[in-house]
């Protein structure tokens, strides 16, 4: 399943007027689909132009991606 998202501007702007946080909205079936659900708990990496998002309670953490 692939949709495009927007990183939407979240919180307060800091002292230089600019927002330094994003969110992003994932629907339940795309949560369904990787086998999450709202509330769980997920590992967030950050590589070389992407991000990669992992269910925190699995006991072989994936490190290559």
């Amino acid at each position: 399943m692939v949709r495009k998202k927007t990183l939407s501007p979240s919180g307060a702007k800091g002292e230089d007027g600019e927002y330094h946080n994003v969110h992003i909205n994932l629907h339940e079936d795309e949560l369904a689909v990787a086998g999450m659900e709202i509330g769980d708990e997920v590992f967030v990496r950050v590589r070389d132009e992407k991000i990669i998002i992992q269910k925190a309670d699995q006991d072989d953490v994936e490190h290559d991606f």
